[in-house]
C-alpha cells in the first residue's frame, strides 16, 4: 500500500558542502556517572555560544566533538562537577550531502537542521517559543474572547530514500491570551501567576519566558547595564529592537511595571509587563475548553503542512547556496501487520486474519472483544477469585447516593467478572463533614477511617473529592492513597472522584421513603462510567487479565522500562500476556539508570516470574520508554549473561533493545490517499525509515478517533532483531487494550504496565504537610 508521509524532500543539496573540525574532550571521563548528561549539556552550550551546529561522532568506542571549521574557537566549559577543554585532533572532515554513511549522517542531519532553522528565525512573520521548538505565525488563526490560537509547524530533518534528506513537518497549536499583563500588575496579581509561561514580544522577536518576580522600579529607571552605560529598560528596548519598532513598544507606559524572568543560562532579566502575554496550557481550565481546536483531521493537517512548506520553506538561502523544500510529500510503499488473534476464557478466541474460517471483519473487532468478556462461554482469560475488597466513601456520599452507587457498581463488576466469587466490598466511611476538602484534611480523614476499620490486606476502591490543582499536576490525595495504602495497610488501591456520583443520582419518594435512583437524563453516561470503574479500577486493578495475544510474538520475553521522579519501573510480558508482572525501585537518577542498577533490577524481575515461563526464553527484547543510555544497555547485557548462566534464560540468548518514543518535538504522520480524500491509515501500518528506525500505527482505521493518527517512533538501540519484527511485537502488545476492549491502545502493554505502577509509586504528594499537621495535633493533644 502506498502511504503519504509528512516528509517533504530538500532540493539543491548537490550544491551544499561544509567542513568540520574534530576535537578531543579533556576533562570529561566516560566513567563518570554524569558523563551523558554533561555531554548533552556541552553540545547545547557550545551550539549556543558558537551559534553553530555542534555535535559528536563516535570512533573506536570514544566520542569526539565536531564543530564547523568556520566557527569561533571553543571556550572551556564548566559542567556538572567538572570542566571540559577541547583540543583539536588536527583532523578535518569534508561533508557533502549527496552521499550517506552511518558515521557522518548524524553530522549531516545536525547541520541541515541548524541551517534550515536559521533563515526561519529571521522571518518577521514567524516566532519561535524556544530554540528547537515549532515556528508559529505571528498572526493568530482564530481569536476568541480572551485567547488567540496560533498555528505553526515543528520541523525535523530526516533521511529519505535515494540517499536524500527531507523535512518532517508537523502542525502545532498554541493558546496565548489576547491582552498582555497589566502595566500596573501588583504583588497580589503576580502571586497568582508566578511560574506561568509568557510570550515576551521583544520588539519584532517573540519568545517564551517564565514569570519569576517583580522588580521595585519601573521601565524608565536607569538600572540596566548596557556595555559601559547604565540605561532604563525602555531605552534598552528602543536601542536594540529592529526599526521601526512595533506599535506596542512605541506606546509603552513609561511608568509601567517590569517583570523578572530567567534565561536558559540561569541569568535573570527584565521585561515590561505590557509586552508579556500569558500562554494557556491545553490542560488548564481555559485551554481545555478550546482543546478541540488542537485536534485536526488528516486532510486539514496535511493542507496546513503544505501551506507552511510553500510559504516558509520554499526559498532558503544559506550563504551562496539556495535550498528549497518540495511541497509534494514523500510517498512510501509501507507494510502492514495483521492484527493478532486473541484468546479469552475457556479457550475461546477471536480472529480477523485472512484464511481463518471463523475470522470476523476488522471493523467488528472492538465490539466483538467487548462482547466476549460478558459471554458466559468465554469471559475473562483469568478465572481466579477476588481477594478481600473495600469501598471507601466520604460521609456526604454515604448519607445520600452511597447505597445506590454501591449497588450499581456491585452489579456491574459481577456482570463483567462473574468468576470473582461475588464482588461485595466492605464499606468504610470517612469524615468529610468536619474536615475541610483540602489535601491534608482529606488524607487525614481517610487514614483515620482505615485505621479504625482495622482493615486486612486486599484491594480498596477509594472515592475522594476533587481538589483544585494546576494543569498537568497529580492529585495529591490520589497519590497519597496509591503510594501509602500498600505500605500502611497492605492494600492495593484505586481512586475515583465524587463528581459523577453526585451528578448522576436524584432523590425520589418511593413507598413514602426517600431513595436515590439514577437520573434518567444522565443514565447512559453513568452506565458507561460504572463500566469503566468496574473494569479499570476494580477488575484490572485486582490483576485479572481480560484476554491475551494468541498469535506467537517474535520475542520470547519482553521487558518494559521507564523512569520517572526518581523511580524506576520494569515490566515483564511472556506468552502474549499470560504472564505479566511489574515492579518499581527507588533511584537517585531522575531519567536514566546506571549499569549496576539495571543489572540488579532485571535479574530480580526475571527471577520473580521465571517459574511461570513455559519455555526458556531465547529472544529477549527490551522496550525502553524514551532513550536507552549506553550504561543501561551494558547493565541489561550483564544481567542476561548472569541469568543465562543460572539457567533462567537460554545459553544462546539474543538481546535486542528498542527505544519507544511516545512523543517528540516532531511527529511523523502516515496518511492514506483515496482519490481526493485523505484518511488515517489502518492499524498495523508501519514505515521503516532505516534498518534501525521506524514508525508503527498502533491506532487508526477502523477505530474511529478524532484527529490524525500519531505513529509510535521506534529506534533499535542495540541487538539484531530486525526493526520490522520489533515493531510487530510492539503492535501486537498495543492490541491488548484491556481497559477499553472496544477500542485500540496507542502504547504496548509493556509500557502501559510501567506507566501504571509509576503513577502509583512515583506520583508526588506533600508528605511533609501531612506529617507536620499530625505532629502539631500530637503536640496540642499532649
Amino acid at each position: 500500500m502506498t502511504m503519504e508521509t509528512n516528509i517533504y524532500p530538500i532540493e539543491g543539496l548537490e550544491d551544499l558542502s561544509t567542513q568540520y573540525t574534530v576535537f578531543r574532550m579533556i576533562g570529561l571521563s566516560p566513567d563518570s556517572p554524569d558523563y551523558f548528561q554533561n555531554l548533552q549539556i556541552l553540545i547545547d552550550r557550545l551550539s549556543r555560544s558558537l551559534r553553530s551546529p555542534v555535535t559528536t561522532i563516535r570512533r573506536d568506542g570514544a566520542s569526539f566533538i565536531v564543530i564547523p571549521t568556520d566557527a569561533p574557537e571553543p571556550p572551556i566549559m564548566t559542567l556538572v562537577r567538572t570542566a571540559v577543554r577541547l583540543d583539536p585532533t588536527g583532523e578535518t572532515i569534508d561533508i557533502d550531502f549527496t552521499h550517506r554513511c552511518a558515521e557522518l549522517d548524524p553530522v549531516r542531519q545536525r547541520f541541515l537542521q541548524f541551517a534550515i532553522q536559521a533563515p526561519l528565525r529571521r522571518r518577521n512573520a514567524l516566532w519561535q517559543p524556544k530554540s528547537g521548538q515549532a515556528f508559529f505565525e505571528k498572526k493568530p488563526e482564530k481569536k476568541f474572547e480572551k485567547l488567540d490560537i496560533f498555528r505553526g509547524a515543528s520541523i525535523r530533518v530526516v533521511p529519505i530514500q535515494n540517499s536524500g534528506w527531507g523535512v518532517c513537518v508537523d502542525i502545532k497549536t498554541k493558546f496565548v491570551h489576547h491582552n498582555p499583563l497589566s502595566a500596573n500588575i501588583d504583588r497580589s496579581a503576580f502571586n497568582k501567576l508566578k511560574g506561568r509561561t509568557l510570550v515576551y514580544q521583544f520588539g519584532h522577536i517573540w519568545y517564551e519566558v517564565k514569570l519569576q518576580g517583580l522588580p521595585d522600579y519601573n521601565v524608565s529607571e536607569e538600572l540596566i547595564i548596557d556595555g559601559s552605560a547604565k540605561v532604563s529598560l525602555l531605552q534598552y528596548l528602543n536601542k536594540h529592537c529592529q526599526k521601526p519598532v512595533p506599535e506596542r513598544l512605541s506606546r509603552l507606559n513609561p511608568n509601567g511595571q517590569p517583570i523578572y524572568y530567567s534565561t536558559t543560562d540561569a541569568n535573570t532579566k527584565t521585561a515590561p509587563a505590557e509586552l508579556c502575554f500569558l500562554v494557556e496550557d491545553t490542560h488548564g481550565r481555559q485551554g481545555a475548553r478550546l482543546q478541540k481546536h488542537t485536534i485536526l483531521p488528516p486532510h486539514i493537517r496535511r493542507a496546513k503542512a503544505v501551506k507552511f512548506v510553500n510559504e516558509h520553506l520554499h526559498d532558503l538561502r544559506l550563504g551562496n547556496v539556495t535550498l528549497s523544500v518540495n511541497s509534494n510529500p514523500e510517498t512510501k510503499i509501507s507494510g502492514s501487520f495483521e492484527v493478532p488473534d486473541f484468546e479469552f476464557g475457556n479457550g475461546k478466541s477471536v480472529s480477523v486474519r485472512r484464511g481463518n474460517s471463523n475470522a470476523i471483519a476488522l471493523r467488528n473487532l472492538g465490539y466483538t472483544r467487548k462482547g466476549m468478556l460478558v459471554d458466559s462461554n468465554a469471559g475473562f482469560y483469568s478465572k481466579s477469585l477476588f481477594t478481600r475488597q473495600y469501598l471507601v466513601v466520604p460521609q456526604t456520599i454515604a448519607n445520600a447516593c452511597g447505597d445506590a452507587f454501591t449497588d450499581d457498581l456491585r452489579h456491574e463488576v459481577n456482570k463483567l467478572y462473574p468468576n470473582g466469587g461475588g464482588y461485595d466490598p466492605e464499606i468504610i466511611v470517612y469524615d468529610d463533614l468536619t474536615a475541610r476538602r483540602s489535601f491534608v484534611d482529606q488524607a487525614k480523614a481517610i487514614k483515620t477511617a482505615m485505621v479504625s476499620a482495622k482493615v486486612l490486606p486486599g484491594h480498596a476502591l477509594v472515592m475522594i473529592h476533587n481538589i483544585k490543582k494546576g494543569p498537568r499536576k497529580s492529585d495529591q490525595v490520589e497519590a497519597m492513597i496509591v503510594k501509602d495504602f500498600p505500605i500502611d495497610f497492605g492494600l492495593n488501591a484505586s481512586v475515583i472522584h465524587t463528581d459523577t456520583s453526585l451528578q448522576s443520582y436524584v432523590s425520589v419518594n418511593r413507598d413514602g421513603s426517600p431513595v436515590y435512583v439514577q437520573d434518567g437524563g444522565k443514565r447512559n453516561k453513568l452506565l458507561s462510567y460504572l463500566r469503566n470503574v468496574a473494569l479499570s479500577k476494580v477488575i484490572l486493578a485486582n490483576g485479572k487479565i481480560p484476554f491475551i495475544v494468541k498469535t506467537p510474538l517474535n520475542a520470547d520475553l519482553i521487558v518494559g522500562i521507564d523512569v520517572k521522579l526518581n523511580t524506576a519501573a520494569l515490566s515483564l510480558v511472556v506468552d502474549g500476556g499470560k504472564v505479566t508482572f511489574s515492579k518499581t525501585w527507588g533511584s537517585r537518577q531522575k531519567e536514566r539508570l546506571t549499569s549496576e542498577q539495571l543489572e540488579t533490577y532485571l535479574q530480580e524481575l526475571v527471577l520473580s516470574e521465571s517459574e511461570n515461563f513455559s519455555v526458556l526464553p531465547k529472544r529477549i527484547v527490551v522496550h525502553r520508554d524514551g532513550r536507552a543510555f549506553p550504561g543501561e544497555i551494558e547493565g541489561l547485557s550483564k544481567a542476561c549473561i548472569k541469568l543465562a548462566e543460572d539457567g533462567h534464560l537460554a545459553d544462546d540468548f539474543e538481546l535486542t533493545i528498542v527505544e519507544i518514543k511516545k512523543s517528540g518535538p516532531v511527529n511523523l504522520r502516515l496518511l492514506y490517499q483515496d482519490g481526493n480524500r485523505t484518511n488515517n491509515p489502518r492499524v498495523g501500518t508501519y514505515y521503516s525509515l532505516t534498518n534501525d528506525e521506524g514508525f508503527v500505527c498502533t491506532t487508526g482505521e477502523p477505530f474511529r478517533r478524532q484527529g490524525t493518527t500519531r505513529p509510535l517512533h521506534v529506534i533499535r538501540a542495540a541487538g539484531n532483531m530486525p526493526i520490522e519484527q520489533c515493531m510487530e511485537d510492539i503492535f501486537f502488545l498495543a492490541c491488548l487494550s484491556w481497559s477499553r476492549p472496544e477500542d485500540c491502545s496507542r502504547l504496548p502493554i509493556s509500557i502501559v504496565l510501567c506507566d501504571r505502577v509509576l503513577f502509583e509509586d512515583a506520583a508526588d504528594y506533600d508528605a511533609d504537610s501531612l506529617n507536620f499537621s499530625k505532629a502539631l495535633e500530637g503536640d496540642a493533644a499532649s
